[in-house]
């Protein structure tokens, strides 16, 4: 009779603290989760072309042109 009554105590025991450890493990992944350091959004870049000069080289112009003297042939002048 003793048994009847302890096994299902026992088990219900168990059960309960099986759930308990459960909770404590979700609790400390919502834990981590909130804590966890966010990922940075990639630095964009823009090019000469599109609107700006790179930050860390500045403007890029390239060489100064050179002037050309007109050519008879054309009358445009240039290359």
């Amino acid at each position: 009779m003793a048994v009847k009554r302890m096994l299902p105590m026992l088990l219900a025991g168990l059960a309960l603290y099986r759930f308990y450890q459960w909770q404590l493990e979700q609790r400390e992944q919502q834990r981590r989760r909130e804590h966890a350091p966010k990922a940075k959004a990639p630095e964009v870049t823009t090019w000469e072309g599109e609107g700006g000069a790179l930050k860390s080289t500045g403007a890029q112009l390239g060489p100064e042109p050179s002037a050309t003297a007109a050519r008879p042939s054309d009358g445009l002048g240039g290359p």
